[in-house]
């Protein structure tokens, strides 16, 4: 046999063994993806900042991205951001004037936030890693930059026109938060939660008024740190399930659980091919 024909089947050989693997990774997802998940999340913040009395509610929306490290820990990664606002009333002797009208000030304010963090399941702890559990709270805690843009007016408590815009804020500060969650899961790719997240950032100016003056023309420094905390409705989806297996006690409730799902698709499929066919008929 010639040498170059050894060769040739020595190739064939060759090829035949890697393509098949080579295929066979690429329909395989990469690990990174493994415990992946992608979550659309909107809702509502509430500012507690300086001497903000009321209209303190407004929209935020983001995404976060989370990856499971380990069965009861995740790291999470966000971006949210909306808009702010809140309304300060005018101040006599100490005491509050309630009467309708007498608004001091107000400001509102566009903001971005993007933080890196990680979240905590106990139970996973307490009662084994179990993935099909249909409520699984969780304890949240990250750090991040936020970027905000505020401007404040007055009102006519001021003694100033109303809406007569007073001053503008802008930048980028650090802050750190963290809160609570609920997941509720509805299949092996999808799931909904709640989440309340507390937010102190090191800056006193998200709201445009880190200073005051009174009558006598005296400069005010208000108090540090602009709190807020944002409630939101998020929905889930898993890109890749991880690695982790439930535990053994859970496996006949994980089969049954998830058996009914395929139950009842398989049904709906089922029921379409019928139609399907009466109409061809």
């Amino acid at each position: 046999m010639p040498l170059s024909f050894r060769y040739f089947i020595v190739f064939i050989v060759l090829l035949a063994t890697i393509l098949p693997e080579s295929n066979a990774q690429r329909r395989r997802k990469p690990r990174i993806w493994e415990g992946f998940s992608v979550t659309g999340r909107v809702g509502a913040n509430h500012f507690y900042g300086d001497l903000v009395d009321d209209g303190r509610t407004n929209f935020s929306l983001g995404v976060v991205g989370e990856k499971e490290l380990t069965p009861f820990l995740s790291g999470r990664a966000s971006i949210m951001g909306g808009k702010m606002s809140g309304t300060q009333h005018a101040y006599s002797s100490g005491d509050e004037i309630n009467y309708v009208g007498d608004i001091y000030a107000y400001f509102d304010n566009t903001y971005a936030e993007f933080n890196v963090g990680a979240s905590f399941k106990p139970l996973n702890i307490l009662l084994g890693y179990y993935k099909q559990r249909s409520f699984n709270p969780y304890v949240i805690g990250q750090v991040g930059m936020i970027y905000y843009s505020a401007s404040e007016y007055f009102g006519t408590g001021s003694g100033n026109e109303d809406g007569l815009h007073w001053r503008d804020k802008s930048g980028i500060t650090a802050s750190i938060a963290g809160g609570l969650g609920l997941s509720y899961w509805i299949n092996s790719q999808w799931s909904v939660n709640i989440e309340a997240i507390g937010t102190f950032p090191t800056s006193d100016e998200l709201d445009a008024h880190s200073e005051w003056t009174d009558g006598a023309g005296n400069v005010h420094k208000t108090d540090a740190n602009d709190f807020y905390y944002t409630t939101s409705f998020g929905l889930t989806f898993l890109i890749d399930d991880s690695r982790w297996k439930n535990e053994p006690k859970y496996n006949r409730k994980a089969y049954l659980k998830t058996r009914s799902q395929y139950k009842s698709s398989s049904k709906k499929n089922l029921k379409s091919i019928n139609k399907k066919r009466r109409k061809k008929r």
